[in-house]
């Protein structure tokens, strides 16, 4: 199984001052979804995703139960984007680009700090790092300055995805936020866009990273019905995720 990752703008207080204040008070849905415009179908979903992640267990690691819930929570409040594969923790232990991460535990109220923490992905359906708005101005000035963090971000996101991931962090930046990482949120089907499956509000997200998912499926595909035999040199789809 390969990587579904989407970005989700959030600014650094917004996890205490919507999401942790979404589970201790059951109607306060009520006020996002005015504050937000969430319309009547997805409002009733939002709902639902708020009381799913009250009844996280304790003894779940905090990445796979509230920052993943979080990445879908607030999937229904504002736009977000998906890269296939592109995940910024496969480069979170790198010394260079680890200061731009924020620890998840200076985010979270007193009640919530004895949780089992980790700040990147480590399996799917799960949430990964917290990039603040300093840390995504960090990472800007980084790539621009610095060859090593140019060259590691350049293949972290390669064939046309860095492209997207700068979408997602201008358009955070822009909002005065920070990016919130996770996976499966979103699970675009390359061959049929319409019958993706999302956790969240699918209309949210920009296209542009599943176009491009479907794009290099296709490809992939004629390739082999071209060849009647799977190519000797796989394309970086087959690489990444076949």
């Amino acid at each position: 199984m390969g990587w579904d990752i989407s970005y989700h703008p959030v600014a650094s207080e917004e996890i205490k001052s919507i999401y942790f204040r979404g589970l201790a008070d059951p109607n306060f849905h009520e006020e996002l979804v005015a504050r937000f415009g969430v319309d009547e179908f997805y409002a009733e979903q939002l709902k639902v995703r708020f009381e799913e992640a009250r009844r996280i267990e304790q003894d779940v690691p905090f990445n796979k139960g509230h920052a993943f819930y979080a990445a879908i929570i607030f999937g229904f409040l504002r736009k977000y984007n998906y890269i296939r594969g592109g995940a910024f923790s496969f480069l979170a232990d790198d010394p260079v680009f680890s200061p731009c991460v924020t620890d998840w535990r200076t985010l979270v109220p007193e009640d919530f700090k004895g949780l089992r923490f980790n700040n990147a992905l480590t399996e799917n359906y799960c949430g990964g790092v917290f990039i603040s708005h300093d840390g995504l101005l960090r990472l800007r000035e980084m790539y621009e300055k610095e060859a090593h963090a140019k060259s590691a971000l350049d293949e972290n996101f390669s064939h046309g995805r860095l492209n997207v991931f700068w979408k997602a962090v201008d358009e955070a930046l822009a909002e005065g936020c920070g990016l919130l990482e996770a996976s499966e949120v979103i699970e675009p089907n390359p061959l049929d866009l319409n019958s993706s499956r999302c956790l969240s509000n699918l209309f949210n997200c920009h296209p542009d990273g599943a176009l491009l998912y479907a794009e290099a499926a296709m490809e992939q595909l004629n390739e082999v019905v071209a060849n009647q035999e799977p190519p000797k040199k796989k394309s970086w789809f087959a690489r990444l995720f076949g």
